[in-house]
């Protein structure tokens, strides 16, 4: 869904749309607990996991997160969901539910027929844990995928202890965002802000500025009352007509 930012510093700031994840953080965080009590009941110890915030990668990045990954599809009710595990963390995994050395491996090792079983007996209990976020499986079996796409949502598992790998998750789509209120003046009616009005006097010669000294009087047109503007943290905020009224200086504003 898009939502709406604002850039920059300042107590006024550029709006924009940016698309965000609307999958909610408390959903995510039951899978990871989920996801971090099975790891430790497979691997027979305690298990450290963080959780990074669901998102919406851009189209270029998916093939990134998917390249020389193994690939879960799991079909939902609600969503489809994607288990993406990389090439080196499917190894430290792999090393882990054999207890072998838990240092990172290197890249180039391949994984044993073994190994494979194993790591898909492990994402199959992993997946128990999406429910939350993907609904009922529409099948029990986990499918294994060369490839996934018209994926939306993505976010990570870090596991930290007693391995160091990295468990993806995609979700084929995003839940229906839920209804608001809006935001009405009401919100913001005791921000207070800086206004300034200015006048185009128009145009002159720089020698004639350098001679300006204190005292110097200006003509000023009748036609440039009309041209005064109101500012505001850098923004042209109004327009109108300059005056005074009441022994203060006054902007009429007229656009």
């Amino acid at each position: 869904m898009k939502s709406l930012t604002f850039a920059g510093r300042g107590r006024i700031r550029r709006a924009r749309f940016e698309p965000r994840s609307s999958l909610p953080i408390g959903a995510a965080c039951v899978v990871a607990n989920g996801v971090r009590e099975t790891l430790g009941s497979l691997l027979g110890t305690q298990t450290a996991l963080r959780l990074m915030a669901p998102s919406i990668p851009s189209p270029p990045a998916w093939p990134l997160i998917f390249e020389n990954a193994r690939l879960y599809r799991i079909r939902g009710t609600i969503a489809d969901a994607a288990i993406v595990l990389r090439h080196a963390d499917a190894i430290a995994l792999a090393s882990a539910l054999f207890g072998e050395s838990h240092e990172r491996p290197v890249l180039a090792r391949a994984l044993s027929p073994i190994e494979c079983d194993l790591l898909d007996r492990m994402v199959a209990a992993i997946a128990s844990n999406l429910g939350t976020v993907c609904g009922n499986r529409e099948a029990p079996l986990v499918e294994r995928a060369d490839a996934i796409g018209a994926f939306v949502t993505y976010f990570e598992l870090l596991v930290e202890a007693p391995v160091a790998a990295r468990i993806g998750i995609a979700l084929s789509r995003e839940p229906s965002p839920e209804t608001r209120g809006a935001l009405t003046p009401a919100h913001i009616s005791r921000v207070e802000l800086v206004a300034s009005a200015s006048l185009d006097l128009g145009t002159t010669r720089a020698a004639d500025v350098a001679r300006l000294r204190v005292g110097t009087v200006l003509e000023i047109d009748e036609a440039a009352l009309q041209r005064c503007s109101l500012h505001a943290g850098g923004c042209r905020l109004a327009g109108g007509t300059c005056g005074a009224m009441g022994g203060r200086f006054a902007l009429t504003v007229e656009r």
